[in-house]
């Protein structure tokens, strides 16, 4: 931030609430102030009304008892002139002129609130000179009509008043400087937790994405804030390790076939005259189709770890689907047992490969068939593909998901399959929020998937 703005969070929070409170503190002050000015005020009116009663009963009854002190008042008749005044009202303004009388017609209970400003010739700055607020009412004394004056002396009002801004102009910086230093404080306890993030963050790169910020105990907006910094370092480190799962994977797989494919075709060249090309061909091409399946499923699996999605997919359809393509193809015979409409949420394509995974590897590795069995259990869609062939040994029930995992039984990956498929079918299942286990069959292997049931 440029100019006079500090740029620090800290700073800026510590300034901006001085600021706020200085404003704050400064209105009410005024306002305060405002306010008890003018109860003072009213309040030394009807005090001054008071004594002018006083004052003009004494006239009434003959007695006048002018009053004491700085008591400024002034008894005018008929024509104006001055019948009493006080002495301190000639020496405060030696050219004081009276008070106008009552209006002729005024009624006997005339009273009246005016103004008189007192003038110096000399001393200019004694606090007497200034406007004051003048109270007046007329009387009948002896057959004459007098108007009787007194002025509303302020100096309580001022005293008062300046005791108020006294002690504010102390207690207004005081309140400033503490909140400013109160913010300070809030604001460096508040921003503790955000430094200890920067300094996890700062320490995070590619060979150290297992580092995670710390969470304060607080429920606030910074507690949320390291909790999805800490997801997204979660989904970033899944990311970096799919990235170099997919490296290892691909450097590790495709090296056989590529390998294998080059020598094919340099032995061919060397011996050009004596190569069968057609059949050179033939090998070229498995072992391209066998490159293009395991690029397929390498790319699968790096994909986007999220979901997929989401829609409403009938499973019992996929099956029918799936079980009828192979109907007429060679080998093991695929049966289904389908328990009615299976309704499950995610992708249709995504589903159809799961199911082609499991199959695929049912057959390869049945002796005479396999079945597919669909049902409804608990809010769940069970689907289960057995096969007769050998089965898998308990102890290797969880490695069988891993990828390209070799087996040292009957079940060991042959050529047809490119050690991905069941790893695939896996991760297909986990996206769309289910499981995939290989459990007890008889005879042979029994893999079960589970996913959640989603209304039609």
């Amino acid at each position: 931030m440029s100019g006079w703005w500090p740029s620090s969070v800290r700073r800026s929070t510590a300034l901006s609430a001085a600021l706020l409170c200085a404003v704050v503190f400064t209105l009410g002050w005024l306002g305060t102030r405002e306010l008890l000015s003018r109860q003072l005020a009213g309040t030394a009116v009807n005090t001054t009304r008071v004594q002018l009663d006083r004052l003009a009963d004494g006239y009434l009854i003959g007695r006048p008892a002018p009053p004491t002190g700085d008591a400024l008042f002034e008894v005018v008749d008929e024509s104006g002139r001055p019948v009493a005044s006080s002495e301190n009202l000639r020496r405060w303004d030696p050219a004081w002129t009276p008070l106008p009388p009552a209006p002729a017609g005024a009624p006997a209970d005339w009273t009246v609130t005016t103004k008189a400003t007192l003038k110096p010739g000399d001393h200019p700055q004694w606090r007497e000179y200034r406007e004051y607020t003048v109270v007046g009412k007329v009387i009948d004394s002896g057959g004459q009509r007098l108007t009787v004056y007194l002025f509303v002396l302020p100096w309580d009002t001022l005293r008062t008043l300046g005791t108020f801004d006294d002690t504010l102009r102390f207690f207004v910086p005081l309140a400033v400087l503490v909140t400013a230093l109160a913010a300070w404080l809030a604001a460096g306890r508040a921003l503790r937790p955000v430094e200890a993030i920067r300094r996890e963050l700062a320490e995070v790169s590619g060979s150290r994405l297992d580092r995670r910020v710390p969470v304060p105990p607080s429920r606030d907006e910074i507690a949320r804030l390291a909790t999805t910094t800490n997801a997204t370092l979660d989904r970033l480190q899944q990311a970096y390790e799919q990235q170099e799962r997919f490296v290892a994977d691909a450097s590790h797989e495709l090296r056989s076939p590529l390998a294998g494919l080059r020598a094919g075709l340099e032995v061919a060249l060397t011996h050009t005259e004596r190569a069968d090309w057609p059949a050179v061909a033939r090998r070229s091409l498995l072992d391209v189709q066998r490159l293009q399946r395991i690029t397929a499923d390498l790319l699968q699996l790096a994909g986007d770890p999220a979901g997929f999605p989401e829609g409403v997919v009938d499973l019992a359809d996929v099956v029918g689907e799936q079980v009828a393509e192979r109907a007429l193809d060679p080998g093991p015979e695929v049966v289904s047992d389908v328990d009615g409409p299976v309704p499950v949420s995610g992708e249709p394509v995504q589903l159809e490969r799961l199911l082609r995974n499991l199959l695929d590897n049912a057959v390869r590795h049945a002796r005479s068939s396999v079945t597919v069995r669909l049902r409804r259990e608990a809010g769940e869609a069970i689907l289960e593909v057995s096969d007769d062939g050998p089965g898998i040994p308990p102890a290797d029930r969880e490695r069988v998901f891993d990828r390209f995992a070799r087996l040292d039984d009957a079940r060991a990956r042959d050529a047809g399959g490119t050690g991905l498929g069941l790893t695939l079918a896996r991760d297909i299942v986990v996206r769309h929020g289910g499981s995939l286990r290989a459990e007890d069959g008889a005879p042979g292997a029994r893999l079960v998937a589970r996913l959640p049931l989603r209304g039609m």
